[in-house]
């Protein structure tokens, strides 16, 4: 059977639920990034790199993919405050080296997903490909911004939107952008038009294979603020559609991607972003489409 390294953390219930479907088709290495302490790793010499731990050894000759997830970082508390960020570098160096270095598949490489994650560099490309976009605005100029309060305009996150405080994880989600009251000259913002719309769109692409879901959700604004609140339908998505969301995949060099439209009054999909590394479980789990069995036929094939 053909070995898989799995680099994730030890919450990511998605590769649970792959390593559990799977398991008897490959082997699987899951390596938690969480949990380094758990793990030996060694670069250099003859063999480039292993990985071992209590249960398993794997080295990268011995390895055929790499399905990087969503690695955390471990606790680090027991150090000096001072320390923090140079260690959490050091760990991402680490891991993301081995999964960058990789000559076999990686789904998908850290460089690649640092790259196509970048809100920025994706307002720029669709720009740049006259792709149906609402009238957008990312900086820092306090008086460029202040014209999308005249309308009705939305803020989004430009990065992640999630901010570690002491209790746990802040979430910054999509919101109505009515106001400015402080100097964004350091801060820059991400603003949009709002547009009406009559349902919004999950696709997921993996390798060629389309899956869209129409999401119809009670709040207008962002589907993503009331998941028991949203009904599901598979749909039939539009050739020209299809046709772009493969020229972005050639062009980004993914296989993987979660494109988030908005389907407007004329039915005009409208694109919003695409996560290169977005979640998918739950819509496998409700319509019972196949996206694991797609992701991991890539990954051994």
């Amino acid at each position: 059977m053909r070995a898989i390294l799995v680099i994730t953390s030890s919450m990511d219930v998605t590769v649970d639920y792959v390593i559990k479907k799977y398991h008897n088709d490959a082997l699987f290495y899951r390596l938690n990034v969480d949990e380094l302490f758990k793990y030996k790793i060694n670069i250099g010499g003859k063999k480039q790199w292993t990985i071992a731990c209590g249960d398993w050894k794997i080295e990268k000759t011995g390895l055929y993919s790499i399905y990087y997830r969503k690695p955390i970082l471990p606790d680090l508390s027991e150090y000096e405050k001072e320390y923090h960020g140079m260690i959490a570098k050091d760990i991402i160096s680490l891991i993301n080296g081995i999964a960058d270095d990789f000559e076999g598949k990686v789904l998908t490489s850290p460089a690649i997903l640092r790259k196509t994650e970048n809100k920025t560099f994706q307002l720029l490309y669709t720009i740049r490909n006259g792709i149906s976009i609402p009238e957008s605005y990312i900086g820092n100029s306090g008086e460029d911004t202040l014209k999308y309060i005249e309308g009705k305009s939305i803020i989004k996150p430009l990065t992640t939107g999630k901010l570690k405080v002491r209790d746990g994880i802040e979430m910054y989600q999509t919101n109505y952008f009515d106001d400015l009251s402080e100097d964004i000259r350091l801060t820059p913002l991400y603003i949009q038009n709002y547009e009406e719309k009559q349902y919004e769109i999950r696709l997921t692409y993996i390798n060629g294979n389309i899956f869209a879901v129409r999401l119809d959700s009670e709040d207008k604004l962002d589907w993503r603020k009331n998941y028991s609140g949203l009904k599901y339908s598979i749909v039939k998505c539009p050739e020209n559609v299809i046709i772009w969301c493969k020229k972005l995949m050639k062009d980004f060099e993914l296989k993987f991607g979660a494109f988030d439209f908005i389907v407007n009054k004329s039915d005009e999909w409208i694109f919003l972003e695409v996560n290169p590394n977005g979640q998918w479980l739950w819509l496998e789990k409700i319509l019972d489409i196949p996206i694991s069995e797609c992701i991991f036929k890539y990954l051994i094939d």
